[in-house]
């Protein structure tokens, strides 16, 4: 291998040391990734004016990278590549490498970062590279300096890891198509859907939980669990009958039905029970959408008129590789969602809290739209 070459591995593998030690954290919220591959190369280089001739223009080639996401769709990488040689007359070779620096950005698929371990994402990269060509033959070089292009496709094989497909084209006579493994220190698991399409082998029991009443906003501490209800289908929005009357609640898609002495809206059905729906979180986090505060204002101003009601919120997520995950963001959105009615003025005694993690789900989890019907919250009237 040449001095060169190995400086350039060299350059890849200390600035790869460097950027994981220097920022733990972000490691582990899985924005920083690295990998490796190999592939096909195809090198033609300009002969003209020469003694040789292209006798083969088709190498092996490997590689390897190290990036980081910028943003939900945008991320930078650096890369080494080892493009092969291309064999010339009288028994030459020209031996090419490019090291790299650009930007790769998600334009297909799950192509958010909180998505992006979901299912397959397609992407572009765009950038320069340096060209350096080992060879004692003497050809005519143009600047070596060059656009890095490409496109390819991403399939997550788990939360941490991937596997890529890529043609990239590193100047006018260099292009590879190869594939890669890549990794992802600590996953996506504090920010992401993890993609898991397997139902857990035992299923946890929904916990059962309530705010706690000596408190300005509520806890949830485990209780038993209550006997089961009737199941509450989706409800249909709220009607406003007059001044005194409640305001509608959360858009609903369907009638649900009312549990014993709770109130109706004008097409007979009930007035709170079933899916929430608009009511929704930023991401994977437990900070409600601007739309999902507005129709909880209003729900909340609906159930100050019937202070006699009790009403169970029930959360619910999509699948995730581990199931306490799940479990554990259902209970902390549950939290989130009975905090704010208390805070709209519902009285703490009147609101428990259950968290049923992802085994009861409504749709497949392959979907983003699958996903969106498995993360809800659903409301029952006591």
């Amino acid at each position: 291998m040449s001095n060169s070459v190995s400086r350039h591995i060299a350059c890849v593998v200390v600035l790869g040391i460097s950027a994981f030690s220097a920022s733990p954290l972000l490691a582990q919220q899985g924005k920083w990734y690295a990998g490796a591959g190999a592939g096909i190369s195809r090198l033609t280089p300009d002969t003209d004016g020469s003694d040789f001739s292209l006798d083969k223009e088709s190498s092996t080639a490997a590689g390897l990278y190290l990036g980081r996401d910028i943003n939900d769709r945008l991320g930078i990488e650096i890369a080494y590549t080892d493009l092969g040689k291309a064999e010339l007359s009288a028994g030459e070779s020209i031996d090419y490498s490019a090291l790299s620096l650009g930007g790769v950005l998600y334009v297909l698929g799950d192509t958010e970062l909180a998505h992006r371990q979901d299912g397959w994402s397609g992407y572009v990269r765009f950038g320069l590279n340096k060209i350096t060509n080992d060879s004692d033959v003497q050809l005519a070089e143009k600047d070596n300096t060059a656009l890095w292009l490409g496109a390819g496709i991403q399939w997550p094989v788990g939360s941490s890891w991937g596997v890529r497909g890529e043609l990239t084209s590193f100047d006018g006579d260099a292009q590879v198509a190869m594939a890669s493994v890549y990794w992802r220190p600590g996953g996506l698991q504090s920010r992401t859907r993890n993609g898991s399409r397997a139902t857990p082998a035992a299923v946890p029991r929904p916990a059962v939980v309530k705010p706690t009443v000596s408190k300005p906003e509520p806890e949830l501490v485990p209780e038993p669990v209550p006997a089961a209800a009737p199941a509450a289908a989706p409800i249909q929005e709220a009607v406003v009958a007059g001044n005194n009357a409640p305001l509608s609640g959360p858009s609903v898609s369907s009638c649900a039905v009312p549990a014993a002495g709770e109130p109706l809206n004008s097409q007979g059905c009930a007035l709170f029970s079933g899916v929430q729906q608009g009511v929704e979180f930023e991401g994977e986090t437990t900070t409600l959408t601007a739309v999902g505060k507005t129709l909880l204002s209003r729900l909340a101003g609906s159930l100050n008129l019937y202070p006699e009601l009790l009403v169970e919120i029930r959360v619910h997520t999509q699948t995730y590789t581990d199931p306490d995950r799940a479990q554990t963001l259902s209970r902390e959105r549950a939290v989130a969602v009975a905090r704010f009615l208390v805070a709209q003025g519902v009285a703490v005694k009147r609101l428990k809290a259950r968290a049923f993690g992802s085994i009861q789900p409504r749709a497949d989890n392959f979907t983003p739209g699958g996903r969106r019907l498995n993360n809800r919250v659903e409301l029952r009237v006591l």
